[in-house]
C-alpha cells in the first residue's frame, strides 16, 4: 500500500489518486506550496482548484499538513514532519526552513498564566538571503 494512501486512511480520509499525488507533491517540496502550485502540478485535469482546496483543508484539519502563513496574502501548505518556522527574504521570496525554536518554555508560561491550553505559534523571520546581499 502507499504511504500516502495509508496516512490518509488512517486518518479516516479517502484515499483518491489526486489526495495522494497532493501528499507526495507536498512530501517532495523544497518549500510550503500554495493550493494553485499544487494544483498546476497535479497530473489528473479531472481535480478542480476548489477540490484541492477543499483537500488540503481536510489535511490540515487531521493534523497532516500544515496551514503556513508568511505575512502576505497567500496559504501555504507543507507535509507535518518536524516543528520549525521559516525565513523570507524581502528581496527575492526566497523561503528557507529553520530548524531552531525555543519557545517551549515562553508557551509554557504563557499557559500558566492565562491558562490555555495546546498553545500553537509560527514564526516567520525576514531579511535578505546570501545570493541577494552578494548581488549588492
Amino acid at each position: 500500500m502507499n504511504k500516502y494512501a495509508a496516512l490518509l486512511r488512517q486518518r479516516d480520509l479517502k484515499a483518491t489518486r489526486a489526495r495522494v499525488r497532493m501528499l507526495e507533491l507536498l512530501d517532495n517540496a523544497a518549500k510550503p506550496m500554495t493550493a494553485q502550485e499544487i494544483h498546476a502540478k497535479i497530473a489528473d485535469r479531472k481535480t478542480d482548484l476548489a477540490t484541492v482546496y477543499r483537500s488540503l483543508n481536510k489535511f490540515a484539519d487531521a493534523g497532516l499538513i500544515a496551514r503556513v502563513q508568511l505575512g502576505d496574502a497567500f496559504v501555504r501548505f507543507e507535509l507535518v514532519k518536524r516543528h520549525h518556522h521559516h525565513i523570507v527574504c524581502n528581496s527575492c521570496g526566497k523561503i528557507f526552513p529553520i530548524d531552531l525554536c525555543n519557545l517551549a518554555e515562553l508557551s509554557d508560561e504563557i499557559a500558566r498564566k492565562t491558562g490555555f491550553r495546546n498553545i500553537e505559534h509560527q514564526v516567520v523571520f525576514r531579511g535578505e538571503c546570501q545570493d541577494c546581499a552578494q548581488r549588492r
